[in-house]
């Protein structure tokens, strides 16, 4: 077998030509991941984004000589190979086998490998290890039975092609069988599969390797293609180091040669048609690419069913040359459906063969399936090999065979339309149905079907608000759900879109374009959690660009340079992205009909003015959100000077623009900004709504200009909403407000320090009319409520016993205030501010949200005082959300409370936060985590079930649990956590559960058991909704 293997080639076909050093491309080690690492991982090869695969944490790249190695604690090899057809799986193998017969494997030595292609059906169906041999031998049965005997020890099988398996063998069959070590467990295994069919493999618990073969970098695609392009090999190492690799620039060369710049063109013009590009990390792609560019006089088809359509035509023209036949002229050829009778007939008769078999998921052909075809009729699209004794065929590759039973379903099939349906969820058929698309167009009425999806809900799934959020948050944006951090998790584009709109690209069939966006439930489509890779862009951007179709919402997880390629030439009226490529990429020839934009700019340097200034200029903008996280480049000020006053001019005379924010990191200099958007906002006559934020202390202290707060409240007439949110990060060097017209209704200061004190004391006097009113220092209850008796939504820090007497006494008898957050600083509880706290929940039937925190991250609040809100609790009937500290470990009062909230049935949101009680306030943080872990499990995870099991409406519930250490873990918490999450999947009326600062216990145990608990809440709730369970 030695000799055998090492006179064999390790690339068996010279068509397409051969590119490349390495014909596998990389290969990447993956550590064993969870389902949505492998997702990600999947996800990013399909895409053709290979470095992204490499840089995922659970990811390695490795050499080929590490394949075999054995991990610690493994006696065996069990690895699976997988990536997409055509990168190089086979190919890897036989490398493996020419290595192991010239001795040059570092590892393991074997006393024997044996090759095992599964596309061969008597290995496929094999009962025996003799039966794996394929070349028969009269040492074989004494080799098989000598390693039998040794249950395998010494022997290494690669089984080649898992996925030309069907499903009964791949569930019982010898192969299996040794793969899964029920026989011969002492062998080792190496299984190469496409990806799709591997994920039962990668559950295996005797896997020790799981290898990605990922094909070529996208820098590895341009060298490729200067080497296989340019023949001199000075003049292309020339080329190769004259290409930097800045992909935001075309590439450009000072050499004259010809080949050189054919080169260059392919190159760019992969750049511009991203679709291809995506697909050339594939090798057998990248050559017949390369082929076929050079052929088509250097032009790319516009599909890849043009693609494999113009690379078999170059075949046969290929063939026809080398092998004459009945005069005719292979340059004559021009398409597959003009092909001469000599060759149109064989062709179908291939194409028929190749349907046939891709059905019964057969690759290998028998000379008696070809009998009525001879060698010449193959043209150049079959390989012969000899599979024992008996000549075998196979077509060069399966993805060649996929296109010509596409071809034969759709040009000779006379039910296409039902061959399509039958297999349109068949994987293996995948890449068969989208050249089906491609040669069809999908143009019969019967494919509408498929894309009329009857109200397919792809919205944006966020965080639902609690009750006092909804009303804070009301009063300042239009849609105050859109938030940054706020989305859930969803896999419905990967699992329902991503094919139907590469069958939409490839059909080229604008009127499905129109049927599908119209099955889009609310016309909005959410992609916050999909990585676009440029050719993802151009399936989605041609679905939307011909969908004719007002969108409402579009949220996207990234715009980059393939929006310069692909932009979104239709109605859109709210956008939510996050930008990372240059600033022009804002310009509003590229999104001409938002009318709401929340954006977010990551990378890159931008200057802020700048962006501002091209966003604003969005004709129908009337909301935009930004948050500015990159570095500001150096600039020329005197140049930006003029770029400030323009942006103050914009936002002056914008006549749409009724809501913006504008958010800002720690480390920018940002204060001409914000002294242009706010003397903008001055004179501007629409603006409703101002939020500034930076969110971070900063070292950098920054001077806002003397009268620029005043000039606002003083000249603005419309500006009804106004939050300052900048932690003391722009210092005022005076302030003096003596006269507000602004008809301001809500404001929130969240500023802490001598900038507060002033705003608070010299504004609140001046304002009659606020409505909701934020404030993070203290100010008298008295006060606010003779200045603003109609106030609705209150959070107010309370830093003496006064204080909150007062502001609890004053709303016993209000009957405005629906929404209250207060933050106690105040260490002594006296007996007046406890019995009014009692007296105000027991008066005041109006009061729908209450928040009572400490101040003090670490100060829990006695209960002691939060006995007297439990005996509120017991007599108030209007609370429908509460928010409240527990202290542990739980005392009797505590044990009421609970109980009483348990029988609230008016409470519907619920926020509990589980502190260390007040004896525990001297310890160090490493044993306030030893101590708070156990009683978390032991009494508050217990309290919550409680709450859960006798409240029968509570709809909002969020737990946070600090100082939890991972590190412990009990027999016990397993149980109680299980009957947690029983409870929850059973509730009557809980949508959504939150854990904060979540022990590693509590997603173990939710991810092993979620499947269990969801179909038991299908089966005892199949009316409701399932409940959303985030853990942080």
């Amino acid at each position: 077998m030695r000799q055998h293997y090492k006179h064999q080639p390790i690339v068996v076909k010279d068509w397409p030509p051969r590119i490349g050093k390495d014909f596998f491309g990389r290969l990447a080690l993956v550590e064993k991941q969870d389902s949505s690492t492998q997702a990600e991982s999947a996800w990013h090869l399909l895409r053709g984004q290979v470095d992204e695969i490499i840089e995922l944490t659970e990811n390695e790249e490795i050499s080929i000589k590490d394949v075999l190695h054995l991990p610690d604690n493994f006696q065996s090899l069990r690895v699976v190979i997988d990536g997409p057809p055509g990168i190089g799986k086979t190919t890897l193998c036989r490398k493996l086998l020419n290595m192991w017969s010239n001795g040059t494997l570092v590892h393991q030595q074997y006393d024997l490998v044996l090759y095992c292609p599964l596309r061969n059906s008597k290995i496929a169906t094999a009962t025996a290890l003799a039966d794996l041999f394929e070349y028969r031998r009269y040492e074989v049965p004494m080799v098989t039975e000598w390693f039998e005997k040794r249950n395998g020890e010494g022997l290494l099988i690669i089984f080649d092609g898992w996925d030309e398996l069907n499903e009964q063998l791949r569930q019982s069959s010898f192969a299996a069988s040794i793969i899964h070590r029920k026989q011969l467990d002492q062998c080792s295994v190496i299984v190469t599969s496409r990806s799709y069919a591997s994920s039962s493999l990668l559950k295996m618990d005797t896997l020790s390797r799981h290898v990605q073969v990922i094909g070529f970098s996208k820098e590895e695609i341009s060298t490729v293609i200067i080497q296989t392009l340019q023949k001199d090999a000075k003049l292309a190492q020339e080329l190769i180091n004259e290409h930097t690799y800045d992909f935001s620039e075309l590439f450009t060369t000072t050499q004259s040669s010809k080949d050189s710049q054919l080169a260059v063109k392919l190159i760019n013009d992969l750049e511009v048609r991203n679709d291809v590009q995506s697909l050339c990390y594939v090798p057998l792609v990248c050559s017949m690419v390369i082929l076929v560019y050079c052929k088509e006089g250097g032009h790319l088809p516009t599909t890849l069913t043009q693609l494999y359509e113009n690379f078999i035509l170059q075949t046969i023209r290929r063939h026809v040359e080398i092998k004459p036949r009945h005069d005719i002229d292979p340059y004559t050829l021009g398409s597959l459906s003009s092909l001469p009778s000599q060759l149109a007939k064989p062709l179908q008769e291939m194409c028929q063969i190749a349907y046939t078999n891709l059905a019964n998921t057969t690759m290998t052909f028998s000379s008696h399936e070809l009998q009525s075809l001879s060698e010449e009729d193959y043209l150049g699209l079959m390989t012969k090999f000899r599979e024992f004794d008996e000549e075998k065929y196979q077509f060069l590759h399966l993805s060649i065979q996929e296109f010509l039973a596409a071809w034969w379903i759709a040009k000779h099939e006379k039910k296409t339309e039902e061959v399509f349906k039958d297999h349109l969820d068949d994987d293996h058929f995948r890449m068969c149905q989208r050249f089906v698309a491609g040669l069809t167009h999908l143009e019969h009425e019967s494919y509408q079907q498929y894309f009329n999806k009857q109200q397919l809900d792809l919205q944006c799934k966020r965080y639902p608000l609690f009750g006092f959020e909804t009303c804070h948050l009301s009063y300042f944006y239009q849609n105050p759900k859109i938030r940054e951090y706020n989305h859930i998790g969803s896999d419905d584009f990967e699992n329902i879109l991503n094919f139907l709109l590469q069958l939409l690209y490839e059909s080229q069939n604008t009127i499905l374009c129109q049927v599908l966006a119209q099955s889009i439930k609310d016309h909005s489509l959410c992609l916050h959690r999909v990585s676009l890779s440029l050719f993802d862009w151009l399936c989605l951007s041609y679905c939307i660009n011909n969908s004719s179709t007002i969108w409402n919402h579009l949220h996207l997880r990234y715009l980059s340079a393939g929006l310069l390629n692909n932009p979104l030439q239709t109605q859109c009226k709210r956008l939510e992205v996050k930008l990372n490529g240059p600033e022009e990429l804002l310009q509003p020839s590229f999104l001409p009909n938002i009318q709401e934009c929340y954006c977010r700019l990551d990378e890159g340097q931008y200057v802020p003015c700048l962006v501002l200034s091209q966003l604003l200029n969005l004709p129908q903008l009337k909301i935009l959100h930004i948050i500015m996280n990159g570095p500001i480049p150096t600039v020329d000020k005197i140049y930006y000077t003029k770029k400030y006053t323009e942006l103050e001019k914009c936002i002056e005379i914008n006549s749409m623009l009724q809501e913006m924010k504008i958010e800002y990191n720690e480390w920018m200099e940002i204060a001409n900004v914000v002294t242009s958007v706010i003397k903008g906002v001055t004179k501007n006559k629409t603006m409703k709504s101002l939020a500034v934020v930076s969110p971070y202390m900063s070292s950098i202290r920054q001077r806002l200009p003397d009268g620029v707060i005043e000039q606002l409240l003083k000249d603005n007439s419309t500006l009804q909403a106004l939050s300052l949110n900048i932690f003391d990060k722009l210092k005022l060097s005076s302030l003096n407000i003596v006269e507000v017209n602004t008809p301001l209704t809500a404001l929130d200061l969240k500023v802490i320090g001598l900038l507060n004190r002033k705003l608070t004391s010299s504004l609140l006097p001046h304002i009659k009319r606020l409505h909701c009113l934020i404030l993070t220092e203290p100010y008298p209850p008295h006060l606010l409520f003779d200045s603003h008796p109609n106030l609705c939504t209150l959070a107010l820090p309370l830093d003496t016993a006064e204080s909150i007497f007062e502001l609890f006494t004053i709303l016993q008898t209000n009957t405005t205030l629906k929404a209250l957050s207060v933050k106690i600083k105040e260490r002594v509880y006296t007996s007046s501010m406890c019995t009014s706290l009692q007296d105000m929940l027991t008066q005041n039937q109006t009061l729908k949200y209450l928040e009572i925190n400490s101040y003090y991250y670490d100060d829990p609040i006695p209960s002691s005082f939060l006995s007297f809100l439990t005996t509120g609790l017991r007599h108030n009937t209007s609370l429908q959300q509460l928010t409240a500290p527990i202290p542990l470990p739980l005392n009797e009062e505590m044990r009421t409370l609970i109980d009483v909230i348990s029988q609230k049935n008016n409470l519907r949101d619920l926020k509990v936060n589980f502190k260390l009680d007040q004896s525990y306030n001297n310890y160090r943080w490493e044993k306030m985590k030893q101590i708070m872990t156990p009683l978390f499990f032991e009494h508050g995870l217990p309290a919550v079930t409680s709450i859960l099991q006798l409240h029968t409406t509570i709809r909002l519930l969020r737990i946070q649990c600090d100082y939890v250490n991972n590190e412990l873990s009990e027999p016990n918490w397993i149980e109680l956590v299980q009957h947690l999450y029983e409870t929850i999947f059973i509730h009557p009326s809980i949508e959504y559960i939150e854990l904060k600062y979540s022990h590693f216990l509590l997603s173990d145990i939710l991810r092993s058991q979620k499947k269990t608990l969801i179909d038991r809440h299908r089966r005892e709730q199949p009316h409701k909704l399932l409940p959303i369970v985030i853990l942080h």
